[in-house]
């Protein structure tokens, strides 16, 4: 007997959880999501940080709690990432609000990413998920592209010149084909000859606009570490230099030999 009064009272609970989840649809008028823009967060050797944004509109005269944010990070149509964010907050009566996503790539994810990276020069993704709220489930979706910047050697430049030290400026062209500022993190620079590490540096929270950039990299060598005297130097003044530039998302390298004679 109790048994069959715990049935009867689980299907008129399920039922009437129907029945409310029905008059919520037709009474409530579902919110639009549609996708915004997309940009990097931090950089760095072992993070990427992802930051999709979608707006969320709500037509209803009356306020919304948006419960939570499912989601899915794929690339090359492999996923990469799944998750839910907590709640978010409330979207207001007859407004819009934006929801930006913080996407991490991270360890092996992060590697396998640089990989395509290094050797695509750019990677599709997808972001995908719901919007829920009020007992709704609002799917969104976006595909697109990210792309490597295309990195060049615009200019070695010797700026000071003796046997003790060689002050050059290092320019660089980077053109950014995304419609988003690119982040660089950690970018790392040295310059070597004959294989022997002459300069390391590096410069931090680069950032490149979209379209054409330029960086200028400071370095200092010294002649005397690679040529036992100045008269050594001077009777064979061609320096052969090699230039390594790397960050998270791009690595370029650059060989070019100065010719030394005007500064003796």
């Amino acid at each position: 007997m109790i048994k069959n009064l715990i049935a009867v009272l689980l299907v008129v609970m399920v039922s009437a959880c129907t029945t409310l989840q029905q008059g919520l649809k037709n009474y409530v008028k579902q919110p639009e999501v549609s996708y915004k823009s997309i940009s990097i967060g931090k950089v760095s050797m072992s993070a990427i940080e992802l930051n999709p944004t979608f707006n969320i509109a709500n037509n209803n005269n009356f306020s919304l709690p948006i419960d939570a944010v499912t989601y899915d990070l794929s690339f090359n149509n492999k996923k990469m990432l799944a998750g839910e964010t907590e709640s978010i907050g409330t979207l207001p009566a007859n407004d819009a609000k934006d929801v930006t996503l913080s996407l991490d790539l991270t360890d092996e994810t992060l590697t396998s990413l640089q990989q395509l990276l290094f050797k695509d020069k750019k990677l599709d993704y997808v972001v995908k998920g719901a919007v829920k709220t009020m007992g709704l489930t609002i799917p969104f979706e976006k595909s697109a592209t990210l792309y490597v910047p295309d990195v060049s050697i615009k200019d070695v430049k010797i700026v000071n010149g003796s046997f003790s030290q060689l002050d050059i400026l290092l320019s660089v062209d980077l053109d950014n084909p995304n419609d988003f500022t690119l982040p660089l993190g950690m970018l790392n620079y040295t310059v070597s000859s004959n294989g022997k590490t002459l300069f390391k540096g590096d410069l931090e929270n680069n950032k490149i606009g979209s379209g054409q950039n330029n960086i200028q990299l400071p370095l200092t060598i010294k002649p005397g570490d690679l040529f036992g005297s100045a008269f050594s130097l001077m009777s064979n003044p061609k320096l052969p230099l090699h230039f390594e530039i790397s960050s998270p998302m791009f690595k370029k390298s650059h060989d070019q030999s100065v010719d030394l004679s005007s500064f003796f």
